[in-house]
């Protein structure tokens, strides 16, 4: 018996042993799989109503700068802000981007704390990354100490100033409480409306391009366009009047201070272009811009303050081929304009004559259109009037190039000439030469206007394409519709 009982003790301690065993393993796992969270109790360490902030102030420990708005309230009950930073220069400073600082910085609510006594050297709020001062109308003023960023990169530790309880706020009170001078800078470059503008000017430096001209605004249609003077006597494209719109409207995308350094960094020692905008008001902006770089265009208004930098798809059209900033066509205007049109060439000569009410086209049925004295209203079967395809021909003249140096001798005489005539009997006249056997110089009332056309403008014979005749074979064609077609309506032979 005795033996059995010395038995039975060990084999109780062993089940014992292995009951613990099970019941470890069983809690470990328990635990792995379901991560304790700790809770902590929420408080409003600080809220100032805006009615009451006169100004807030963070002092940076690193940098030693002090960023500094304050806040008025003016008479017609609206809130005015202004940036008194120690960085503070002579840049436009955004009302919306220092209101947003104001109320981020006057209000550290459902601020979760960490500990009522603790050393707060651990929290980096013995010597805090950023001190903000809340400066209240009255006089008095609230301190809160920003110390360092909580490990997973949520959080920052914060305390009151004087005091050893410390708070977890949102890393959203740490990004704004580092902005410096340069954020606050207004993104918008400058405010220049469309209608506001009297003149501009253009200069890149790699091709030399110097372009200038006046804004014509249109004041029924909110519309634009520029008319150049320098050093062609021309009309805008529609991708230049785009250019000077996008830079007028420009928000750049950030700023950079105007080092020596930076200015040649940033590729603003010998600018590459030059927008000169004259207002009616007499103000001038002069923008310089670099080449681009990394995606963006950096630039400077009038020589003076920031270095800004713009997202180059906004301006990417000041790189346009000089052709693709002025009008596509030597002239052009609408049919309602013109009173009638006289053509003199080597072979012939002949008039169209208009009369087109405003807004109206040649071939609505109230409009009165001749050649050389001949009812000129005809058309295909498909509607196409061969009258409209004459004055298309005529008005919608490519340019073909450049060639600004050239002169035009003075016993040279003209291969084409179009007189046009306006509603007032104005004319211009308008004067083909002989450059070589596919080109022709261009003359305005007597003087070289530096453009020269592709000889397909004037004598293209476009066949069955309609939109792809020259003057001449224009002419040839609306002659033979007047002559054989049949109650207005004339087909062109098809070539064999």
């Amino acid at each position: 018996m005795k033996s059995a009982k010395n038995l039975l003790i060990p084999l109780i301690v062993m089940i014992l042993l292995a009951i613990g065993v099970v019941a470890y393993f069983v809690v470990d796992r328990i635990s792995k799989n379901h991560t304790v969270e700790t809770t902590y109790n929420t408080v409003d360490l600080l809220y100032v109503s805006p009615v009451e902030i006169s100004s807030v102030s963070v002092l940076h420990r690193d940098s030693k700068a002090e960023i500094r708005v304050d806040m008025t309230r003016s008479a017609d009950g609206t809130y005015v802000y202004k940036y008194l930073g120690s960085d503070k220069g002579s840049d436009v400073y955004s009302q919306s981007e220092m209101s947003e600082f104001l109320s981020t910085m006057a209000s550290f609510v459902t601020c979760s704390l960490i500990s009522e006594n603790a050393n707060l050297s651990e929290y980096g709020l013995d010597a805090p990354a950023f001190t903000v001062t809340v400066t209240k109308t009255d006089g008095t003023a609230k301190v809160i100490l920003i110390g360092n960023v909580s490990p997973d990169g949520n959080k920052c530790y914060i305390c009151a100033s004087g005091s050893n309880s410390v708070y977890m706020a949102n890393i959203e009170k740490y990004k704004v409480a580092s902005k410096i001078g340069n954020d606050f800078i207004d993104d918008r470059l400058f405010e220049a409306e469309m209608k506001d503008l009297e003149s501009v000017s253009f200069y890149r430096k790699k091709d030399s391009v110097e372009l200038s001209g006046t804004c014509v605004y249109d004041e029924e249609n909110d519309d634009f366009t520029f008319k150049f003077n320098k050093p062609f006597s021309i009309e805008s494209s529609s991708f230049f009047d785009r250019l000077i719109n996008n830079i007028c409207r420009m928000s750049v995308a950030g700023y950079e201070d105007p080092t020596t350094e930076n200015l040649s960094k940033f590729g603003l020692g010998v600018p590459q272009f030059r927008v000169t905008l004259n207002l009616k008001g007499g103000k001038v902006y002069t923008v310089e811009f670099s080449s681009v770089m990394g995606g963006y265009y950096y630039g400077r208004v009038n020589g003076t303050g920031k270095i800004f930098k713009a997202d180059a798809s906004r301006i990417e059209l000041i790189e346009s081929p000089v052709l693709s900033l002025i009008s596509e066509y030597v002239f052009h205007d609408t049919c309602d304009n013109v009173d009638s049109v006289e053509c003199t060439g080597t072979t012939g000569k002949f008039v169209l004559k208009l009369d087109v009410k405003k807004e109206m086209a040649i071939s609505d049925s109230d409009s009165v259109v001749s050649l050389d004295g001949r009812n000129a209203k005809v058309s295909n079967e498909a509607g196409r009037s061969y009258a409209a395809m004459l004055y298309e021909t005529i008005f919608g003249i490519n340019i073909g190039g450049i060639d600004e140096s050239a002169v035009i001798s003075e016993n040279a005489y003209p291969d084409t000439t179009i007189k046009v005539y306006d509603h007032n009997h104005s004319v211009v006249v308008y004067d083909f030469y002989r450059r070589s056997d596919e080109t022709f110089y261009v003359s305005k009332n007597g003087e070289y206007t530096g453009f020269y056309v592709f000889k397909r403008e004037l004598y293209n014979d476009g066949g069955q394409d309609t939109y792809n005749y020259g003057v001449w074979p224009a002419y040839d064609i609306l002659t033979k519709a007047i002559s054989n077609g049949i109650n207005g309506v004339y087909e062109i032979p098809e070539q064999k």
